[in-house]
This record gives structure tokens, sequence and C-alpha cells, in this order.
């Protein structure tokens, strides 16, 4: 994960609980992609160094982010859409009240935020978000 999920003082992006946060590719090559997607739509992406390797994010002037980062050995390529949440375990146990199931527990990055992904009753996988708390 990247700065795009909160720096705290973004003002293009909507920090709105309950909207889109972000959505998060997850790619067997992050260089492959990262060509395709810019050479494509024009997007660039800046490159940040995370414990489990480069990620990857582009924020258009909308506001819109999209991080890339590489595909766990065992995971199918694809996207996770991440909802902002204001109490992320609020937001775990109404997921777990409504018949959800975590795939992923809780998640802490340092300065960032925090999140989990559930998996939706007979829908995929998503994920809550929170952003960290300012110093």
């Amino acid at each position: 994960m990247s700065r795009p999920m909160s720096s705290g003082n973004d003002s293009r992006r909507s920090r709105t609980p309950g909207a889109m946060a972000f959505t998060e590719l997850a790619s067997t090559n992050l260089s492959e992609t990262r060509k395709f997607l810019e050479d494509t739509f024009g997007w660039r992406f800046d490159s940040v160094k995370m414990p489990t390797g480069q990620y990857l994010t582009f924020q258009n002037p909308a506001g819109t982010t999209i991080g890339i980062r590489s595909a766990q050995k065992s995971e199918i390529p694809g996207s996770t859409n991440y909802v902002l949440v204001k109490d992320l375990a609020e937001a775990e146990r109404n997921v777990r009240k409504k018949g959800g199931q975590i795939v992923l527990p809780r998640t802490d990055i340092p300065g960032m935020g925090s999140f989990f992904w559930f998996k939706i009753p007979s829908g995929p996988v998503m994920a809550c978000w929170q952003d960290a708390k300012e110093p």
C-alpha cells in the first residue's frame, strides 16, 4: 500500500466514509501491467518501497487512486476495491454480522492506515480501509 489511501492533506480526494477509497490490482508482472496502463491510458505511476516489495500508485486529477502490487504465489491476479470506514473494528463486526467472511485479518500500514479483506456472501472479495489517525 502507499500514500494514496490517505495523506490526510490530499484535497483532491473525497474522504467520505462508505465511499470507495481506492482499487488495488494484483499482478504477476508489475512492469508489464504498469507499461500497459501507462501506454493505453496515459497514466503515470509512482513507485513506493513497501516491506512486501515494490508498490505502484496512480492518482488522476479527479482523485481516483489505483495501486498495483505483486500477486502472491497462490493468488489469482485480480482487483480489490477498498471501502473507506471510520472504525475498522466496527466495520469488521458489521461484515461478520451480515454474513461476510474475513479472508485477510486486520493489517496495519504504519503512518497510513489499516485494512481487512472480506468475502461477500455469494459474492466477491472486497476490503475495508481506515485512515491512520493524524499525529
